[in-house]
């Protein structure tokens, strides 16, 4: 097997698999990627401790390992260097890629499929992927659109230029956020978005400066911007596929990432519908390492989708709206 094979394999597994006719299936192919990684890095190879007869038991690696080891098939710098958020958190994730073609791929099928009303016009409140070139987050969002404008710079929020965006925008936007960066435009007045406009937000208040009710956000979010509807989305740097949800349904994945439960003491799988600590098996992650165990506890569901129910207790706090948060220490957070 070669690099090149495979891509050519997850991306037309991408595309059979929204038609509903995958050309072969998530296991065959899940195992032949961790099949590959093993050969070329020591890492992933170093957790295998048996045979594995189907994808569940791929041994997934530990978010924190990113921290801590070169995790993939990658050995040096070139290609794509995603980062984990929180600045304040000591040692970032590293996620390299040789090249993104799946990641793109997958990110651009999925967020249409699950939202064919996505505007052509965004405003952002994250920063501009050409100059935060190591954010995944950024750089997903920069796929849907050429017609985006960013608004985080260092972590700071610029809300004149924001508000001047949307006001110059007769037609619907698409207004992407972090939750942390969406409360801080929502503490003064706001503009109304333009009729038909949706409001993306990720990330969850997971920081140290403040903790705010997810509930009351997407409240105040539709009754004073007036979208059309609100979007949830879930990834991970170590990631390169996304969950899309919305605030009263579960988030689900595209058909190349598959969640599982597991028990975060024993790593033994469990049942659909109890809470354990989320793994996931992504085909898209073909550099990195398919299978991912994460700190988050939540609940996988008999159709694959997926309940968050937050940090696992004791972990550490992690995620994209940290950095909103870090460059906003010492100034009055909401």
């Amino acid at each position: 097997m070669s690099r090149e094979s495979l891509v050519a394999r997850v991306l037309a597994f991408q595309d059979g698999a929204l038609q509903g006719r995958p050309p072969e299936s998530f296991d065959t192919l899940a195992r032949d990627l961790h099949a590959w990684q093993v050969a070329h890095d020591p890492v992933i190879a170093s957790l295998v401790e048996g045979p594995v007869t189907t994808w569940s038991q791929i041994p997934a690696v530990p978010v924190d390992v990113f921290k801590q080891l070169r995790v993939g098939t990658v050995k040096d710098d070139n290609g794509v260097l995603f980062r984990t958020s929180g600045t304040t958190q000591g040692v970032r994730g590293v996620h390299r890629m040789r090249a993104t073609e799946a990641y793109d791929h997958g990110a651009v099928l999925w967020a249409k499929r699950f939202l064919p009303d996505m505007p052509g016009r965004i405003v952002a409140l994250l920063d501009d992927p050409r100059r935060a070139t190591d954010s995944s987050l950024s750089h997903m969002v920069g796929l849907f659109s050429d017609d985006a404008s960013w608004h985080v710079t260092d972590g700071r929020v610029d809300t004149d230029a924001a508000h001047a965006a949307v006001r110059a925008s007769d037609a619907p936007v698409f207004l992407c956020a972090t939750a942390f960066a969406l409360a801080i435009w929502l503490e003064g007045e706001v503009p109304r978005l333009p009729d038909g406009s949706l409001v993306m937000v990720t990330g969850g208040f997971k920081g140290r400066v403040v903790r705010l009710s997810d509930d009351d956000l997407y409240a105040d979010a539709m009754t004073r911007l007036g979208p059309k509807r609100i979007v949830t989305e879930y990834g991970m740097t170590e990631l390169s596929s996304q969950m899309w949800g919305s605030p009263e349904d579960a988030y689900r994945p595209p058909p190349w990432l598959k969640a599982l439960a597991v028990d975060p003491e024993s790593g033994a799988p469990l049942e659909p519908g109890t809470p354990g600590q989320l793994r996931f098996f992504d085909l898209a992650n073909i550099d990195g390492s398919l299978a991912i165990e994460t700190l988050d506890e939540g609940v996988v569901l008999g159709d694959g989708a997926v309940r968050l129910r937050g940090r696992l207790t004791g972990a550490p706090a992690r995620g994209c709206s940290l950095t909103v948060e870090d460059g906003w220490v010492g100034e009055d957070a909401p």
